[in-house]
């Protein structure tokens, strides 16, 4: 699913629109079509014809879903776009691109699909593209995924902001620029076409992403390939110990299932397992047992890892406040209790607004009278929140990441974005350098 990061009217004509006049011969004989390519495109961003489609990520242990990639669409009213050679989203983005509509086009399809996600209320993690083009464009602006997020009531911890290459060449330098950018705002990132694109070993180490999702021309025909095999082995160590996870993309083989699980790989998506759809929804139960079939199969051959302990594991304290409390009221829970540093503030649906911590609350109240203010006033908005499936070495480095007057703050972990609990950072950094992963 691609978008960009600015909500505007139509964009205006920016470029020269005789570059926008339709080439001789890409339009049938007699179809009386005049429009630019320009004037087609604002047209498509207002239309109906724009949709996405979701393709189950799969836990490759257990059959479950563990997300979804949201990936755009070209509806059939969009006809016109065959005879102007656009054949599917990525040549869209690529004549966007070239008649200043990337952000646009971007933006629309990341727009869509994250109003469809919360029009259907449904839970786990996302994982929306983003064409690294659009954050040197000029009609960039900063911020929309995240106000799009918070008008519909959707927390960024459940977005992984893809970084798909297209027609852009990202060095490490700027690769990780635009990683610290998205990174900043809350959101976790994966790195596509592993194997093919960009993303070379060097940016790997620099930028550490959250995922690595290796590319399909890697995955297919895996099987019976000692040398391919080695390759996506190596990956799904390396991942292992650098707290990324790995997703092998185009699993369309019983046999490539059989031989990415004997390197270790944990994640996958592909036809064999399900194919993009409008609706949300379970894997098939013969899918499942298909997949539990082959772990079952990879364990008896003692090929495969043992998945990772998750936080969940350690989560502590339960206790919360609402987010009407008054500041002078947590500040006494806080001082009162002794082994309490921090207090999540959780309205009455279980949702996670912020984090209230004893230091910064007791010299806030030391330097203002602000005592009978609610504590939604005075909490840290963009505390670290991770879901309970989230394994420990990469806990630690979302954790250890912060900036320096949040890194000793405890960890949120959330089910299916509602709050179960709290990880201090000495439970977590004791478990991951005891090896509990």
């Amino acid at each position: 699913m691609k978008a960009g990061e600015h909500r505007a009217e139509a964009p205006s004509m920016t470029r020269d629109e005789s570059l926008g006049t339709i080439p001789p011969g890409t339009i049938p004989p007699g179809s009386g079509a005049v429009a630019t390519a320009p004037a087609w495109l604002d047209e498509l961003l207002v239309s109906e014809h724009l949709h996405v489609a979701f393709q189950p990520i799969v836990d490759l242990g257990t059959g479950e879903v563990m997300g979804r990639e949201v990936l755009g669409r070209l509806g059939p009213g969009a006809s016109e776009a065959h005879a102007r050679g656009v054949s599917g989203p990525q040549a869209l983005l690529e004549m966007a691109h070239s008649h200043g509509r990337l952000v646009a086009v971007d933006r629309r399809f990341r727009e869509i699909g994250i109003e469809t996600l919360a029009r259907v209320g449904s839970e786990g993690v996302f994982f929306l593209n983003v064409d690294p083009r659009v954050i040197d464009d000029p009609a960039f602006s900063a911020g929309f995924t995240r106000r799009l997020l918070e008008e519909h009531g959707v927390a960024p911890t459940r977005i992984v902001l893809e970084l798909t290459e297209s027609g852009a060449v990202l060095d490490s330098d700027r690769l990780e620029r635009i990683v610290r950018h998205y990174a900043s705002q809350g959101f976790r990132i994966a790195l596509d076409d592993v194997g093919a694109g960009y993303a070379s070993l060097t940016a790997l180490v620099r930028v550490r992403p959250h995922f690595l999702k290796l590319d399909k021309a890697i995955v297919r025909h895996l099987a019976g390939d000692p040398l391919r095999a080695h390759l996506v082995r190596s990956l799904a160590d390396f991942g292992r110990r650098a707290g990324i996870q790995v997703i092998a993309e185009g699993i369309e083989d019983e046999h490539d299932l059989q031989a990415l699980l004997a390197c270790g790989v944990e994640l996958g998506q592909g036809y064999l397992l399900a194919r993009p759809a409008p609706e949300l929804g379970p894997l098939p139960t013969p899918v499942k047992d298909l997949v539990r079939r082959a772990a079952k199969q990879a364990e008896r051959d003692g090929q495969s890892s043992p998945p990772p302990r998750t936080i969940a594991a350690l989560r502590g304290s339960h206790a919360s406040v609402l987010p009407g409390t008054p500041a002078g009221e947590v500040a006494g829970l806080l001082r009162r209790s002794t082994g309490l540093t921090a207090l999540p503030v959780v309205d009455s649906e279980g949702h996670v607004l912020g984090l209230a911590t004893r230091e910064r609350l007791l010299d806030e109240l030391a330097h203002m009278r602000r005592g009978g203010s609610p504590i939604v006033a005075l909490m840290d908005p963009h505390p670290l929140r991770v879901d309970e499936a989230t394994s420990l070495p990469v806990a630690l480095r979302l954790a250890t990441s912060r900036d320096e007057s949040r890194v000793y703050d405890p960890v949120i972990v959330e089910h299916q974005g509602r709050y179960l609990g709290i990880v201090t950072m000495q439970v977590l950094m004791r478990a991951v350098a005891d090896g509990e992963f």
